[in-house]
């Protein structure tokens, strides 16, 4: 766990695009038409697709998590790692049992993230960095190949998210199969201990860290 790092309101942002705030459930784009009014495309087809980037880059602020950070937190508790794995290993069984789609690479880097422990990465960080995952100097980018480091649940994880709270959770279901739940809730507010950023289509998020002893 890196030492708390104090952020200012100040420098907290979020900007949202007004357009997006039209969106109203069902909305859909009529392919049976010949020709198709930009207008429509662009408030009937491209509107669902930036509400999709903004709800998988912008954390969420109840438990303060992407979707595929989430999806990694869910995998390691459905698994029940007591132990440690090799990320290259864990992220197969993500991809496998919690439906995610964008990609091995994509996935390495999410665990990486959330095991990084050196100062300005995570006030608290929810997986273990068992091995090289990166340094200050190069922010992280350094980290060894996902098939030389091994990763497992802090000790802090489950405290954070109560296994009790399970019953309460609303979860999601893809292709029939129960996956992760729409949000955890955390016993402090982690959308603060560790910060958020995230940048969507027409929207961008940045929350700075606060110590969890002062901030909660």
């Amino acid at each position: 766990m890196a030492p708390p790092v104090q952020g200012k309101r100040s420098i907290s942002k979020c900007q949202q695009c007004p357009g997006l705030t039209r969106l109203q459930p069902g909305t859909y784009l009529d392919h049976n038409i010949d020709e198709i009014p930009f207008s429509d495309f662009i408030n009937k087809e491209l509107i669902l697709f930036s509400m999709a980037d903004n709800v998988r880059s912008i954390p969420s602020v109840v438990d303060g998590l992407k979707p595929g950070q989430r999806k990694v937190i869910w995998g390691c508790f459905k698994r029940k790692l007591k132990k440690e794995i090799k990320v290259a290993q864990l992220v197969g069984y993500i991809s496998e049992v919690a439906a995610y789609h964008h990609g091995e690479a994509s996935l390495t880097m999410t665990i990486v993230n959330l095991a990084q422990d050196y100062v300005g990465s995570n006030n608290m960080n929810l997986l273990l960095p068992n091995g090289q995952y990166g340094t200050r100097d190069m922010g992280g980018k350094d980290h060894a190949s996902a098939r030389y480091i091994f990763t497992e649940l802090a000790p802090l994880t489950r405290t954070v998210f109560n296994p009790d709270d399970g019953p309460l959770l609303t979860y999601l279901k893809e292709d029939n199969d129960w996956i992760e739940p729409e949000y955890y809730m955390p016993v402090i507010p982690m959308v603060l201990v560790n910060g958020a950023e995230g940048i969507g289509t027409g929207e961008r998020h940045c929350l700075n860290m606060f110590s969890s002893q002062r901030g909660c």
